[in-house]
């Protein structure tokens, strides 16, 4: 953990945490392409729909396939949202503004086991790169469709990144 926080956010000024959040049993999540301040995060548990603009989170219903890697949410107004997980799929590495976040993997031999670590940059559309996690794999991250949101998914939450000037 870095800090107060799941990832390290310390450098990022354009950038500011809309939610942290631990979710049991995570799957599967994705952006809304209508409404790209919507997230939805589907768990083993119950399905939510993250507002990222302003934090709240909300319980829903929807269906999903799995193997499409979509889902359908009536509070999304039916939109075939694009799900991804640890299971499958991804989200945006690159942001419409110029963000992206890249990654360096290793195999490392602990407790006895062969073993992946991962370390994840976010490099801001300025041009600066700056870890923001380093450790086993995370489940799934990346930008929304319209940039102004990034997502970090991992075993100990989900962590909401929010634009602070939005374009």
């Amino acid at each position: 953990m870095y800090g107060d926080h799941w990832i390290d956010t310390a450098e990022l000024d354009s950038w500011c945490i809309s939610i942290e959040k631990v979710v049991g049993g995570f799957l599967w999540l994705g952006f809304s392409e209508t409404e790209p301040w919507k997230m939805l995060c589907i768990s083993s548990d119950k399905t939510t729909i993250f507002d990222c603009d302003n934090g709240i989170v909300t319980e829903t219903d929807c269906a999903y396939d799995e193997d499409a890697l979509f889902a359908l949410c009536e509070d999304l107004n039916d939109e075939q949202i694009t799900i991804a997980g640890q299971y499958g799929g991804s989200l945006p590495q690159t942001s419409p503004q110029g963000d992206k976040v890249t990654c360096e993997r290793r195999n490392v031999f602990e407790y006895g086991k062969d073993l992946v670590r991962e370390r994840v940059f976010f490099c801001t559309e300025e041009g600066t790169k700056h870890e923001i996690y380093e450790g086993y794999l995370p489940y799934i991250y990346g930008f929304s469709h319209d940039g102004n949101y990034f997502v970090f998914a991992q075993d100990a939450g989900l962590t909401v990144l929010k634009r602070k000037n939005q374009h």
